[in-house]
This record gives structure tokens, sequence and C-alpha cells, in this order.
């Protein structure tokens, strides 16, 4: 019996790391080196924005654009409660421009520690998400909403 149990536990164990669950690797943040790897892998112009942090909570900013599509500004903060505040300003600056326009869809959410906030209108597409102490803020022409969608997955959001 004790033999089944030890092959039992042998499999689950294999099983479990075969697949990911529980690995450290979901848990990870992407470093802003990465970031900017990614993103001028995909064909975007990225640039160090850092020297126009308000304060020393700024470690890194990068902005990607493709100026024909949209913009992805990656801040990655000294804490998560930094990254808060900036998401929080992101949020209530996104809010105060679409309040009352009636072709905006907003959509709030937090799960799987991802806060994400969004407005679709026929101009534009943003979303502000937060993950841990890292913010990402999009921009797009309505045109390119899914596209960026797409990208923002590929980047972990």
């Amino acid at each position: 019996m004790k033999q089944i149990l030890e092959k039992y536990l042998a499999i689950t164990l294999v099983l479990v790391l075969m697949t990911g669950c529980g690995s450290a690797a979901d848990k990870e943040i992407m470093t802003a080196k990465e970031f900017q790897k990614k993103m001028e892998g995909m064909g975007l112009t990225v640039e160090d924005q850092t020297s126009s942090a308000k304060d020393s909570t700024y470690q890194k900013i990068y902005v990607a654009v493709d100026e024909e599509k949209y913009s992805f500004e990656y801040y990655f903060m000294k804490g998560e409660d930094s990254a808060d505040v900036v998401y929080q300003y992101a949020v209530s600056n996104l809010s105060n421009t679409y309040d009352g326009v009636d072709d905006a869809t907003i959509l709030e959410d937090e799960n799987n520690s991802v806060a994400d906030y969004s407005i679709s209108a026929s101009d534009y597409y943003c979303e502000v998400l937060k993950k841990e102490n890292t913010v990402l803020y999009v921009t797009a022409y309505h045109d390119y909403e899914l596209e960026a969608k797409k990208i923002i997955d590929e980047l972990g959001y």
C-alpha cells in the first residue's frame, strides 16, 4: 500500500511540474528590459523615459510605440503601493476624459492579482493594468484595439 501511495505521489508531482501548476514562473513579473526586448521584437520603437520620472518610486519607465497604431507605457515601480498610485492616477484621468461620452464602454476588473481598467470609444481604446509593482498603460487607435489586446496577453497581463 505504501509503495502505491509513493508512486501516486511521484506521478502527481511529475504532472504538476509538467503543467507548470504552482511554478514560480507564473508569478514572476516582467522586468523593464524584458518588456523592451519583447516590444522591439514586435517591431515597436522603445524609449527609456525613466529620466522623466516624478520621483524615485519610478524605477524604470519604457514607452513602446507604433505611431500609426498604438503605444504601451510600462512603469516598473519601487513597490506595489507606488504602482497602485500610478494605476489610480491613470484610471482617474481616463474616467474624467471619457465621463459622459455616449459611445464609451468602460470596464473595470480585478482578478488573478491584476487590476484592469479599460475604455473602448469611437476614437481610442485605452487600458491600464496593474500587476504587483508594474503598471501597463495602453493607448490604441480604435481600429487596432484587438491587436493591442493580443499584445497585452503576450506580455502576460
